[in-house]
């Protein structure tokens, strides 16, 4: 059983929680507070992000109902930001086998999760600040997740704590902010694009536990909107990969789109955008940060608006259309692009196919009309543009729009 064990301080990372509990016990030897901690499991890695047994270990030794184990591993570590893109049943899997002691990190975090010397993060005003209202220091939650690089409360660059080989060092050994050398004077140099990625990384992270991606994807459908679609033959609209990854570099810079995405934009790295496969959010953000887009609408279960498919309806509507050719030329298209467009749309064609052979005029009776060369040259010129196979039928047709046109009225 521990005793004295500490309570979190408002958004207190867990391994912060241990090094805390490491001060109060006075021991100085590592290796016999991770056994009062841990028991018999001391090689549990009690610096991870993402949570593991660690806390199921610790919890299990404190007396029933001090600590609520749903609170710790939702306030006290990246759980839901990690799990964020999960279906609620699947993440309600996640969380109770942490709670059971047998949770184990999904393949895809520690596949993605950086190596090499990246450490605890701090934020020089929070210590200030901590420090002042708590007596001590600690290390927040939300400063330690990596695409994270500014403290959103007091907007200052995040600075990394010295520690060798630390990826190593903090699972082994307890390293409490308060003992540790940290920078005093902030870096307050930080760009909008970081601040607005730190700020989602926060919204992420602070959504209620039921919130998950919606059946639609008002992300993927606001970079169709927003001119980064493109139109092919077999599988009708799709994102434009290279002209979205240049915008994202212009946008975030190239080192930093390439941490997130690599050297491109892959076609299958974008379905799994498109059908909210990709399960590490960091893509997400990068990309819904460059779009300016909030975070509710990302989540909001409610599709924005489909302007291009809004357009085609309208189209649709006024009807008045004869030929492919002529709708292509309305929506400044090939012929194929339209009807891919269609085809996505599980919308019928709406325009009148010329009958072959002659003209209905010329089987039902004659019409004339006396026009000089000029304009008749004119006319045969437009309607050609218009799709039309002669100059007459078109003439038919505009005949038959002004007599539509009065009746209406």
């Amino acid at each position: 059983m521990l005793t004295w064990f500490p309570s979190p301080y408002p958004d207190e990372l867990f391994y912060s929680v241990l090094c805390r509990y490491y001060l109060s016990s006075g021991i100085k030897e590592h290796n016999i507070v991770k056994r009062l901690l841990f028991g018999n499991r001391v090689g549990i890695k009690m610096a991870t992000l993402y949570p593991n047994a660690a806390v199921h270990a610790v919890l299990s030794q404190l007396p029933e109902g001090v600590f609520d184990g749903h609170n710790v591993i939702l306030h006290h570590t990246p759980f839901l930001y990690y799990a964020r893109m999960y279906p609620q049943q699947e993440r309600e899997a996640l969380l109770d086998d942490l709670l059971q002691g047998r949770g184990k990190t999904p393949t895809h975090l520690w596949r993605t999760f950086p190596k090499g010397d990246y450490a605890l993060r701090y934020c020089p005003l929070c210590v200030q600040e901590d420090t002042q209202i708590y007596g001590e220091p600690y290390y927040h939650v939300e400063h330690q997740i990596p695409l994270s690089s500014v403290c959103v409360r007091h907007r200052c660059r995040l600075k990394q704590i010295a520690v060798d080989n630390p990826r190593l060092a903090l699972n082994n050994n307890f390293y409490p902010l308060g003992t540790v050398e940290t920078a005093r004077e902030p870096d307050m140099d930080v760009t909008p694009a970081e601040l607005r990625v730190s700020e989602l990384v926060w919204e992420y992270w602070k959504l209620p536990a039921s919130i998950s991606p919606p059946a639609c994807n008002n992300l993927y459908q606001t970079l169709l909107n927003g001119g980064y679609m493109t139109i092919a033959r077999q599988t009708g609209l799709n994102v434009d990969r290279a002209k979205l990854y240049a915008a994202l570099c212009d946008y975030h810079g190239a080192e930093t789109v390439a941490k997130g995405f690599g050297a491109s934009i892959t076609t299958s790295m974008m379905n799994r955008i498109k059908t909210w496969e990709q399960l590490l959010p960091d893509r997400y953000i990068l990309i819904q940060t460059m779009l300016d887009l909030p975070t509710n609408t990302v989540f909001d279960p409610k599709p924005i608006r489909d302007k291009l498919r809004e357009k085609i309806g309208r189209m649709a509507g006024q009807g008045g259309f004869h030929t492919l050719r002529q709708v292509a030329g309305k929506l400044h298209l090939k012929q194929y692009e339209v009807n891919a467009i269609l085809r996505y749309y599980n919308m019928a064609p709406f325009w009148r196919e010329e009958i072959p052979g002659k003209s209905q005029t010329a089987r039902k009776g004659i019409l004339r009309c006396t026009v000089d060369e000029e304009e008749l040259e004119h006319i045969r010129q437009y309607s050609q543009e218009m799709g039309y196979h002669c100059a007459g039928s078109f003439a038919l047709d505009c005949i038959r729009f002004v007599m539509e046109q009065a009746s209406r009225e």
